[in-house]
């Protein structure tokens, strides 16, 4: 569960959001400048709330009245961002199992997992290429094995498909909707895309300017 009552700040923005998600997969749309991105990175830890609270799975993180604020690495959360934030000194399985590596896992049975995985989203022949060798749709695809690897407990994605080519987006949408479906955890997506959202989402949050 997602619960989020509070102000969301990010440079000028400032925009009041009331949300409570279940374990369902939500869509975000709206017009740029809406706060989109601003809302996730919110829920991710890596902005902070101006004032309100937010929970997740029962969980408060981010309440600024009390001065209580949970770091990123603590929340277990999977995100894809919009510009993918590869780590570039590592290769691609290297980025796609970090999450595992820093919750613990032994690397080499986090690289397997990786692989695993990057092989169901086509791109297990580029493994061991550095992430800044990649094509931007490689790169896309594996900052989205990374969010869904292991055991999340919330998953954001950010424009998760706007690299992927026409031919291939059928196919990875596919992946990506049977992962969440295994995972079941609170889903946010932020799309433009409206074929993304009516496949992958069971409801959608309009964001209008305020």
């Amino acid at each position: 569960m997602i619960s989020l009552h509070g102000t969301v700040v990010a440079g000028e923005f400032s925009r009041r959001f009331d949300l409570e998600i279940g374990n369902e997969i939500v869509g975000v749309v709206g017009q740029n400048g809406t706060g989109k991105t601003s809302l996730l990175r919110t829920i991710a830890g890596l902005s902070a709330l101006g004032s309100g609270q937010l929970s997740l799975n029962g969980v408060m993180v981010d309440q600024p009245a009390k001065r209580l604020f949970v770091l990123p690495e603590l929340r277990s959360i999977g995100m894809v961002f919009q510009d993918h934030a590869l780590m570039p000194f590592l290769s691609a399985v290297g980025n796609a199992a970090l999450p595992l590596v820093v919750r613990g896992m032994k690397r080499g049975e986090a690289k397997t997992l990786a692989l695993e995985l990057l092989e169901q989203f086509g791109v297990a022949d580029v493994a061991y290429q550095l992430s800044s060798t990649l094509s931007g749709g490689q790169s896309q695809r594996v900052a989205i094995v990374r969010a869904l690897i292991g055991n999340p407990s919330v998953v954001l994605l950010d424009e998760p498909l706007s690299a992927i080519d026409e031919e291939s987006r059928n196919g990875v949408r596919s992946v990506i909707a049977s992962r969440l479906s295994m995972l079941g955890v609170p889903t946010l997506i932020v799309s433009h895309d409206q074929v993304d959202v009516v496949a992958l989402c069971s409801r959608v949050e309009q964001l209008n300017r305020v």
